[in-house]
């Protein structure tokens, strides 16, 4: 499991998740991956294209980041995940949670800008 900062600018974090949200990926990244998106709370977009697989500690490391964002006035929005994330988060109805798009200029539209 990778972590890849794509931009952090003073209003925008965009990160890539790569790999398997299981145990052994979420305990890889997962303190990386909430510094980078809580440490300075700031809208904040999440690639999940290159996830393969999602457990439930996968998911519970997004809400937790979303929830702490969204504390500080912040929001996350989770961008292009597979078909099989997709369902995962569906499933647990993440998606009423924490908004799930396609395309970036809609998730940058739903963080409030551009």
């Amino acid at each position: 499991m990778r972590l890849k900062v794509i931009r952090s600018e003073d209003s925008l974090t965009h990160v890539a998740l790569v790999g398997r949200l299981d145990v052994q990926g979420v305990s890889e990244v997962q303190f990386e991956f909430l510094h980078q998106t809580t440490s300075l709370p700031k809208r904040t977009m999440v690639d999940l294209s290159e996830v393969t697989y999602m457990a439930s500690l996968g998911i519970s490391m997004l809400v937790s980041a979303a929830r702490e964002l969204e504390r500080h006035g912040a929001g996350m929005v989770l961008l292009n995940p597979s078909p099989l994330v997709q369902k995962a988060l569906e499933t647990t109805s993440l998606d009423h949670v924490i908004p799930i798009v396609t395309a970036e200029s809609v998730a940058r539209d739903l963080l409030g800008g551009r």
